[in-house]
């Protein structure tokens, strides 16, 4: 669990940005942010992770913070005995799961990026288009997948899992339509 998830728990709120007041000294505006699980604080330099967030907010130690957690998140860690072979293996394949999770998640806002810009040419082709024998293959296959790309980019930011998991499964041929559009 990240630090962002345990300052929501604990009643914080967050902008637009995802930045929050800092509960550790007098803050008027958001100067904590989060980023890769942790949190820091630009004004007053506190920063950590889900158990020094905990800690500081709740005047604990290091284990009690992460009892607190572990309780108030329904955690189920053995923090005070060695975990079973069942729970170790648990706990591997939720970190591959987090690992892939954040591997997909990274490729998702890059292939956004691609179809948002190959969406673009067709954008500025169809704007300044004045002849149809004038256009170049590069804006006439922009153009033509226009609307692939704009529904690809809108499922991925908006769309459901299965919906996502699609085109992730379609992303080698997605890729080369945009790569067409993209290449001079």
């Amino acid at each position: 669990m990240s630090a962002k998830d345990a300052a929501r728990y604990y009643g914080l709120t967050f902008d637009r940005k995802g930045w929050a007041v800092c509960p550790f000294h007098q803050d008027k505006h958001p100067s904590m942010s989060f980023r890769g699980g942790r949190f820091r604080c630009w004004a007053c330099n506190a920063s950590g992770d889900s158990i020094d967030f905990t800690a500081r907010l709740l005047g604990l130690d290091a284990m009690g913070a992460a009892e607190r957690l572990n309780a108030d998140f329904c955690l189920a860690l053995p923090l005070h005995r060695k975990p079973t072979k069942a729970e170790t293996q648990a706990a591997r394949r939720r970190l591959e799961v987090a690992r892939a999770h954040k591997e997909f998640e990274e490729w998702r806002k890059a292939f956004i990026s691609k179809l948002c810009a190959a969406y673009r040419v067709a954008h500025i082709a169809l704007r300044d288009m004045e002849d149809l024998d004038k256009l170049t293959e590069r804006e006439d296959a922009a153009i033509r997948w226009q609307a692939c790309f704009e529904y690809w980019a809108d499922t991925l930011e908006h769309g459901t899992p299965e919906e996502q998991a699609q085109i992730y499964r379609e992303r080698g041929a997605i890729a080369k339509w945009i790569e067409k559009v993209l290449s001079d």
